[in-house]
C-alpha cells in the first residue's frame, strides 16, 4: 500500500470528517462512564501542511484554510474550529500542521477512557506513536486495522465508537468496509460506527448505499458534505460518513454545523449537505 494521507490533510474531507467525529465523541463524554475508542486506520497522527508532499497538491488550502476563516460557528463547528487551532499542542494556525482522526481523539477523550489506534505502515505507526506520547489509555498498534475489530470488539466498556477510515486504494475496498461494518455490528451490535467513504462516482456510493440498505442492519445514518456534483471528473467530490447506532437527534443537531462548513468550503455553493436516514430505526 503507497497511500499516504500527508498529500490529502486538512482538505474539505478531513474538516467534514473531523466535525462529525468531534460532535461523536461530545455526546459519548456527556455520560461520565468510560468510553472506548478505535480507529482502523489511522495515520501518522500530525500532518505538516507546508511539507513538499502536502505542497503538491495544497488540498488543505481549500479544507482547513478556508475553515479557519470562519468568525461565526455553531457549537459543533466551533469545536472543531478550536480542536485544530487549538494552544494545548503547538497549533494548525501557529506551524501550518494538522491534527489527524487519532490526535484529535487522543486529546478530546478523558483520563480514563481506552483508546486504540491501528496503523499497518510501519513508518506512519512509528510516528502515530511519537504523536501521542504521554497520552494515558492510548495503545498504538501496527497492523491490520480490518482485523482490529475481531480482535478489540466488543470492548470492555460496552459504550464508545470505532472509525473505520481505510485509503480506498485498492478496487474492492468498498466491498471491505461494508463487510467491516457488518461484522463490526455483529460482535458488538450497541456500538457506535461511523465508517468514512470518498464520493468520486456517484454509483459507487449509490451501491454502497443499496447494499447496507438490503443488509438488515438498522440505525443507519448519512451524513455527507460535497464541494462539487457526485460525477465531476475533477476526484474528490464529496465526503460521506455512514454512522451506525447514532446519538440521539444527531441527525438534527448535526446538519447546521456542516452547512455552515460547506457554505465556507465553496465559493459557487455547488455540492450541498445531505443528512438523512439511510435505514431507519
Amino acid at each position: 500500500m503507497n497511500y499516504r494521507h500527508v498529500f490529502h490533510a486538512g482538505n474539505f474531507a478531513d474538516v467534514h470528517k473531523h466535525i462529525v467525529l468531534l460532535a461523536l465523541l461530545e455526546r459519548l463524554k456527556r455520560k461520565p462512564k468510560p468510553l472506548f475508542y478505535l480507529d482502523t486506520h489511522a495515520g501518522r497522527g500530525w500532518y505538516d501542511l507546508l511539507s513538499h508532499d502536502a505542497l503538491r497538491g495544497n488540498e488543505w488550502q481549500d479544507g482547513v484554510g478556508r475553515a479557519l476563516r470562519i468568525t461565526r460557528a455553531s457549537p459543533d463547528l466551533r469545536r472543531y474550529l478550536d480542536a485544530v487551532s487549538s494552544p494545548e499542542e503547538i497549533s494548525a494556525i501557529t506551524t501550518q500542521r494538522y491534527p489527524g482522526s487519532p490526535v484529535l481523539a487522543a486529546r478530546d477523550l478523558r483520563p480514563g477512557d481506552r483508546i486504540v489506534l491501528v496503523e499497518k505502515q510501519i513508518a506512519e505507526a512509528q510516528a502515530l506513536e511519537q504523536a501521542t506520547r504521554g497520552r494515558r489509555g492510548v495503545s498504538v498498534v501496527c497492523g491490520d486495522g480490518y482485523a482490529a475489530l475481531k480482535t478489540y470488539l466488543p470492548p470492555r466498556e460496552n459504550r464508545g465508537l470505532v472509525l473505520i477510515d481505510p485509503p480506498y486504494e485498492s478496487e474492492n475496498e468498498f466491498t471491505q468496509v461494508e463487510k467491516a461494518l457488518l461484522l463490526g455490528l455483529s460482535r458488538w451490535p450497541n456500538g457506535m460506527f461511523a465508517l468514512w467513504y470518498p464520493i468520486k462516482l456517484g454509483r459507487e456510493t449509490q451501491r454502497l448505499h443499496l447494499s447496507l440498505q438490503n443488509s438488515g442492519l438498522r440505525k443507519l445514518l448519512l451524513v455527507e458534505l460535497s464541494v462539487r456534483p457526485a460525477d465531476s471528473p475533477l476526484g474528490l467530490n464529496g465526503s460521506g460518513l455512514i454512522i451506525a447506532n447514532p446519538p440521539w437527534q444527531f441527525d438534527e443537531e448535526i446538519a447546521p454545523a456542516l452547512r455552515e462548513a460547506h457554505a465556507a468550503l465553496t465559493d459557487d455553493g455547488a455540492g450541498g449537505v445531505n443528512v438523512q436516514w439511510l435505514v431507519p430505526e
